[in-house]
């Protein structure tokens, strides 16, 4: 029997791909993802997102933003008491700012060192005196006698003056102005508190 010419063409065809299929590497079937790697992954990359949600939030709070005049950030203020007479009280700023005899600048936290009360300044003796248990400290913080373990806390000051800038020291030691016709303004910063070792 003989074959048409088509039908031999198309013989001759499929053999020739029959051919190209044997020659021809086989590819590589992937399987498609499974259902427990898709929840596998979803699962992951959910939780990894919360945790870094939860961190950013937490580095958010965390870090303090003070402004300028509320407690925990800088005061400037230009004017100061004279020396020995009664400090001036900053009710914002939880301070005492006070000039020593010796014309010595300093900024007393108003928390007594003992319990944690506020102390106020009595002017008929001439010092601070605590209302709870008695603890008395002089003008520049030093302490007197009570029950408090040290002297009052301080805080960081810098005193611009017109020749310029005076910072206080680690220890919170007064800052002593020699003229203080020179005092231009003093910037307390009341985040940063000095506790003072000793009755000191």
């Amino acid at each position: 029997m003989t074959t048409s010419p088509t039908v031999a063409k198309a013989q001759t065809a499929a053999s020739k791909k029959q051919e190209q299929q044997a020659v021809a590497p086989q590819a590589a079937k992937i399987p498609g993802i499974s259902r427990r790697e898709f929840l596998y992954y979803a699962w992951g990359g959910s939780i990894s997102l919360l945790t870094a949600q939860t961190a950013g939030l937490l580095i958010w709070f965390g870090l303090p933003r003070f402004g300028e005049g509320e407690f925990g950030g800088t005061f400037l203020l230009t004017t100061l008491p004279l020396p020995g007479s009664p400090p001036l009280d900053n009710p914002q700023g939880k301070f005492w700012l006070s000039v020593t005899e010796g014309g010595g600048i300093v900024a007393l936290y108003k928390v007594c060192t003992h319990l944690g009360c506020l102390f106020r300044w009595v002017d008929a003796n001439h010092r601070f005196e605590c209302p709870c248990h008695g603890s008395k400290f002089e003008l520049n913080g030093r302490f007197i006698e009570g029950p408090a373990p040290r002297s009052l806390d301080r805080f960081a000051i810098e005193v611009v003056t017109t020749s310029g800038v005076i910072a206080s020291n680690a220890d919170g030691d007064p800052v002593v102005l020699d003229d203080l016709s020179q005092f231009r303004e003093v910037r307390v910063d009341t985040g940063t508190r000095i506790q003072r070792s000793g009755k000191v």
